[in-house]
């Protein structure tokens, strides 16, 4: 198999300014993380951590802060409102499962709540009062703390889906760097750029306390994170490196520990308030935990007066309980989750990478860190007729066309190693580079097979552009925009939201299919783009699943539409319910989405008829796809969450034997504990029963008329080579010491023999019988014994069992067969038969475009 390297595409991620999880109330187990240009990933935490969607930020916008909120009790005007108990617990319960909401807000000014399943602007107002550098939520979820440029605390009413500006607290002569609530929510803490923390009564809007930390030099110490812990305890971290524990009534520091070598930007506590984390200029995580007299809260105790025991409490002293390196850049935020179920410590900054691990067990803990790049969703597309690659960024588009290898003689191929590189006479061009004209960052891009049309989208809508040669050479491009497209009933009247987040063209480039943000599947004609002449052909609604939305669908008929069919879905479902996943089959007649609440609906693009896929997985585990693909026999294939792999017969509508057999019981130990997610899945033409699955960590060939082999097999190719290699070596090594020591032994025989027989022969009566056997012959026969006896070890027995403890079953062959040797993968396919592109972007290259890092002075060899 050929296989095109290409390292070549120039993705710059953008750093993470913000993470932050969702209250530990809400349903939905998510963490937000905030990029520098405004988008937000949403990403789930049950589980493994995936990447489900991404909210494309505004163009030239910022993102500074994140807070989630989830109202889960009536207001004292809600009381007024519903009269009975019974009205009052229906509503109670309508809010408890609500989806939450989601706040961000940056240096320009805007504090913005976002629709999590539409994935636009919900509501927007002004903080008035410039750049927002801080915002919190409060613990009842009814107000927004919002800390400004000019000084002051602004609160924001939240209750019943409101965002409404509510008051204003006295200004200070510094900006507000950081904000948080006490627990009874009576009391808002600061930190501010003049050395400050402040104590504001919430109710009366003034300063009650304030604590002023020491300045380093001339300079005012900037107050960068502060927390409230339940039992009062006022945490800060400033720009001294410094972490100081504050008393909730003395309003003095307790205790402080020179965290970090340069400034602390970020803190976060777990949901007892007995482990605080922190991390900022200096990349190092510091963990600090609350014990009491070294280990226990209290200890029994001596005997009193009366001979009564009396309890003495040990006093509790914050230690620095440890600390680890996961990052190589400045840490600029930091969560831990508040679901007792994942206890999971995530972290990002200016390198641009998610890592998290388990909180318990830090700083022992080794981090798994997420790709820079969006793992699903795939910023890549590749037109394989024309050898062209597509990539996306923010607003820009860019277009690559592959380079050429020399060919390689048939002989010189079957002698040709694995890994062996060919000669390149003709490299990669740089063809062009598109700035669209949109409000957001783009949501999704395709390009047709050929290479002749492009499609992307922003939140405003789909866009579709022809690409024309300017001459033979093929170096220079021109890129058109075709007007009236898309047409106007490509979406329902009544849809507000036109903005596309899957597209793909069919084979024949005859159709383009487009998955909206309002969940309609929509096949429009684009045979004749020449002319400007579009027509949609079939909108299927099978993701709208609500009584409401089927009944609003089926009052739209200007365009043949299919009511939902997927599973009964509560219309919570539809407040974070976004397509995020599309495949088209290889003859252009059905295509599979499937959404963030797990459903997987195949339709066909000509006709009305949809298939639900039932549901993955089994009992209470949470399961979803985290791609999709048809192969080469039209077989849905789906990769999962939890690293399983279902493959379900659409023309026979169930699940294969395979699939049945293997999806969930059997697969291998390391495929099915890899920390990344399968983010896609391609086929080779010339292997219609195999698919090709890969994260961006690994590729894996997998054979779906194979069982899955041993679980703990080594799947790894060149892993697996060397450790066999190794063992062979190894027997062989033995072997000819065995045999050494077995010609030494059969010399020493010989000569006995010898020896022995000639001092006989002296002594032998002349009368001796003449057919007695010579000396030679009796030499011979004892060294040939000799042989036997070291010739009997089954060296090959042997080197069978040492593959086999080692995870190499000779006789049950190996069918996950994996390769790690393509490192930050963003993306494979196959281009021809047997030949396959392979897009990385390799750490060492984004780590050149990032600001240089905190430096430390080593000492020592």
């Amino acid at each position: 198999m050929q296989v095109h390297r290409c390292r070549f595409v120039d993705y710059v991620p953008q750093s993470i300014n913000a993470i932050e999880f969702a209250p530990s109330t809400s349903a939905y187990p998510y963490a937000a993380v905030g990029r520098a240009n405004g988008d937000i990933e949403l990403w789930r935490t049950k589980g493994n951590l995936v990447h489900e969607k991404t909210i494309p930020g505004m163009i030239n916008g910022s993102l500074e802060t994140l807070t989630w909120a989830h109202q889960t009790q009536l207001t004292e005007d809600d009381l007024e409102i519903f009269d009975t108990p019974k009205e009052r617990a229906d509503a109670t319960a309508r809010l408890a499962e609500s989806a939450p909401r989601l706040f961000s807000a940056g240096l320009n000014a805007v504090i913005i709540e976002w629709d999590l399943a539409k994935l636009v602007p919900k509501a927007a107002v002004d903080s008035y009062g410039g750049a927002v550098w801080c915002m919190a939520t409060n613990h009842a979820q009814t107000k927004l703390a919002v800390g400004t440029e000019d000084g002051h605390i602004r609160i924001f009413d939240i209750t019943n889906n409101a965002l409404v500006y509510k008051s204003c607290f006295n200004k200070v002569n510094s900006r507000i760097l950081s904000v948080a609530w006490s627990q009874d929510d009576k009391t808002i803490v600061t930190g501010s750029a003049d050395s400050c923390v402040r104590i504001w009564d919430a109710a009366t809007h003034t300063m009650a306390t304030r604590m002023t930390l020491p300045k380093e030099g001339r300079d005012s110490t900037l107050v960068w994170s502060v927390i409230v812990l339940k039992n009062g305890t006022i945490v800060s971290g400033d720009s001294r490196g410094r972490v100081s524990f504050w008393s909730p009534t003395m309003h003095v520091i307790e205790q402080e520990f020179r965290a970090l070598g340069a400034d602390v930007l970020c803190l976060t506590a777990d949901e007892t308030g007995h482990t605080v984390f922190a991390s900022g200029v200096d990349p190092k995580i510091t963990q600090f935990k609350l014990l009491a007299g070294g280990s226990v809260a209290a200890e029994s105790a001596i005997n009193g007066a009366g001979g009564k025991k009396k309890l003495i409490i040990r006093p509790k002293k914050w230690q620095l309980a440890g600390f680890r390196r996961y990052h190589t850049h400045d840490v600029r935020a930091i969560a831990v989750s508040s679901h007792l179920d994942n206890d999971l410590i995530i972290s990002g900054g200016t390198d641009t990478q998610v890592a998290y691990c388990q909180a318990r067990p830090f700083p022992n803990e080794n981090p798994h860190r997420q790709p820079c790049f969006p793992p699903l969703n795939s910023v890549i597309s590749v037109a394989p007729e024309a050898n062209l690659i597509l990539q996306r960024q923010g607003n820009t588009l860019k277009l690559w066309a592959l380079g050429k290898a020399e060919p390689a003689s048939r002989l010189l191929a079957d002698q040709m190693e694995s890994g062996q590189a060919l000669q390149v006479y003709q490299r990669q061009k740089d063809l062009l580079r598109m700035e669209l004209k949109t409000k957001t960052n783009l949501l999704c891009s395709t390009i047709s097979p050929s290479g002749s049309l492009i499609a992307a989208s922003d939140a405003e809508g789909p866009k579709l552009y022809s690409v024309t040669y300017v001459d033979d050479s093929r170096s220079t491009v021109r890129v058109r925009r075709i007007s009236d497209f898309p047409p106007s009933d490509f979406v329902p009247d009544f849809s507000e939201n036109l903005g596309a987040v899957q597209m793909r063209f069919t084979a024949d480039e005859t159709r383009l299919v487009i998955a909206t943000v309002e969940g309609f599947v929509s096949v429009v004609d684009i045979t004749g783009w020449k002319s400007k002449q579009f027509a949609t052909i079939r909108r299927h609604c099978g993701h709208r699943t609500t009584e409401g939305e089927v009944e609003t669908d089926a009052g739209s008929n200007d365009v043949p539409t299919h009511p939902g069919l997927a599973r009964h879905q509560a219309a919570v479902a539809v407040e974070t319910r976004t397509i995020t996943s599309m495949a088209l089959s290889k003859d252009g007649e059905y295509v599979a989405t499937s959404d963030s609440t797990g459903s997987i609906i195949v339709a066909q693009v000509s006709g009305e008829q949809q298939i639900v896929v039932p549901q993955l997985g089994q009992g209470k585990k949470s399961e979803w796809p985290t791609s999709l693909a048809f192969n080469e026999q039209s077989h849905l294939v789906i990769p999962t969450s939890l690293n399983h792999l279902y493959v379900f017969d659409v023309a026979k509508n169930a699940f294969t034997d395979w699939s049945q057999q293997h999806s969930l019981a059997n697969m291998p130990h390391t495929y099915n504990m890899m920390a990344d997610c399968v983010g896609g899945v391609t086929t080779n033409p010339e292997e219609p029963n195999c698919v090709y699955a890969y994260s961006a960590s690994h590729i894996t060939r997998i054979d779906l008329d194979e069982s899955p082999g041993p679980r703990g097999a080594v799947l790894n190719v060149h892993k697996r080579k060397q450790i066999e290699k190794d063992i062979i070596a190894k027997v062989l090594e033995e072997k000819m010491e065995v045999d050494k020591r077995s010609e030494k032994q059969a010399k020493r025989k010989r000569k006995q023999s010898v020896g022995s027989q000639i001092n006989g022969q002296a002594a032998m009566d002349v009368d001796a019988d003449a057919d007695a056997p010579s000396i030679g012959d009796q030499a011979e026969a004892l060294a040939n014994d000799v042989d036997e006896l070291y010739k009997g070890k089954d060296w090959e027995s042997t080197v069978v069992a040492r593959f086999r403890e080692a995870g190499i079953d000779a006789d049950s062959p190996n069918n996950f067969r994996m390769t790690q040797r393509y490192q930050n993968l963003m993306h494979a396919s196959f281009i021809d038969r047997n030949t396959m592109v392979v897009i990385e972007r390799p750490w060492i290259d984004v780590a050149a475009t990032l600001p240089s890092a905190y430096h430390r002075h080593k000492y020592g060899a």
